[in-house]
């Protein structure tokens, strides 16, 4: 039953990871769709779509991610004896949903498809949030004490 819940924990997170990733890539492309130098039309259709794919990723990944930190609760529960064990990881991991979670809310206040605004607050969300993803799977993991992977 452990090992079914670290292989769920481990699923979900890698998932949410991805989708984090991917709606940073469509910020990115947002941004370079509104300055780049397309005539109107297709200007305008590319950045609706985009807007709507990075929103989208981004509230599917925080599900995700929500779900990752559950389960990881309960994986720790049942491997430490404990919920949370104040791990560099478990720090870094509770910052980044923080972090998604404030930009939801952020959108949400603007209105999810209402305004340019809205998209511009979604593309800079989703490129900032690519780096504390990255600082937490690739730095965090160095100063890790519960979450050794080698």
């Amino acid at each position: 039953m452990i090992l079914d819940k670290c292989v769920l924990h481990s699923i979900l997170a890698i998932l949410s990871q991805i989708g984090l990733f991917l709606s940073g890539l469509g910020g990115g492309t947002y941004l370079l769709i509104k300055k780049g130098g397309l005539n109107s039309e297709s200007k305008i259709f590319l950045a609706k779509n985009q807007h709507k794919f990075n929103l989208i990723c981004l509230i599917i990944s925080f599900v995700f991610l929500t779900a990752a930190l559950v389960v990881g609760f309960l994986q720790a529960k049942k491997l430490w004896d404990v919920y949370w064990g104040w791990d560099v990881k478990q720090i870094g991991s509770i910052i980044l949903w923080l972090y998604y979670f404030t930009a939801i809310l952020v959108i949400g206040w603007h209105g999810f498809f209402k305004t340019k605004k809205t998209a511009y607050i979604v593309s800079l969300f989703a490129l900032s949030g690519i780096v504390l993803m990255s600082i937490n799977i690739f730095i965090l993991n160095i100063f890790s004490k519960l979450h050794r992977y080698l």
